[in-house]
């Protein structure tokens, strides 16, 4: 019996440091786990707030590029009416200086007021081509092709008429050959501007959005 007792004894004995080391790692165990979890918690709302900051400044700068867009097409926008206005004007002022049915306003001497429509045509396309180059990062391939050929139509309607013009205004008589140009002159415009002119417009209502 003695023995027995002694046997259980020493069994228990030698089973408490275990159960005591046991014991210690759970604590330990538990300890870490619970800064762990305390530290996951905190890595977790500091990630939540800096998110938060990355959706704000994202949402700020969708604001941003948004107003942006919207500013430049608002320019655009501008620039093509005042463009298609400028192309109208100097098509007009081409028709009266180059019209050979031209009326000549009573009391006003014919070479003089030729001279003031020749006048009006250089300086509106020379506005119009100076606001055409300044603005040219507005327009799409396409226009500036077309823009391009409406200038040098229009310079060739022009020289068609104004070299017959320009002798006579120097007190010379011109051939008979450049009479005859500019004659015909006005009759060009709807074979070689007028459908420039269409094009442009219909790229215009296609950048409008029509």
């Amino acid at each position: 019996m003695d023995i027995l007792v002694n046997i259980i004894i020493a069994l228990v004995c030698s089973l408490i440091p275990t159960l005591i080391t046991l014991w210690l790692n759970e604590k330990v165990k538990g300890s870490v786990k619970n800064s762990f979890d305390k530290k996951l918690e905190e890595v977790k709302k500091e990630h939540s707030i800096e998110i938060a900051n990355f959706q704000t400044e994202l949402n700020s700068l969708k604001t941003k590029e948004n107003f942006k867009f919207t500013k430049l097409h608002e320019k655009r926008l501008e620039v093509l009416a005042q463009t298609y206005e400028h192309i109208n004007l100097n098509l007009g002022l081409l028709k009266k200086y180059i019209n050979p049915s031209k009326e000549i306003p009573q009391g006003i001497n014919s070479i003089v007021f030729e001279k003031e429509l020749r006048n009006a045509f250089r300086e509106s396309h020379n506005k119009l081509s100076h606001y055409f180059k300044s603005n040219a990062i507005y327009f799409s391939d396409d226009i500036e092709k077309l823009m391009t050929s409406f200038f040098i139509a229009s310079a060739k309607t022009f020289k068609s008429y104004d070299e017959s013009f320009s002798l006579i205004d120097k007190g010379e008589i011109p051939e008979q050959e450049q009479l005859d140009k500019a004659k015909i002159a006005y009759k060009q415009i709807p074979k070689l501007i007028h459908p420039i002119q269409r094009r442009i417009k219909i790229n215009f209502r296609e950048l409008l959005g029509e």
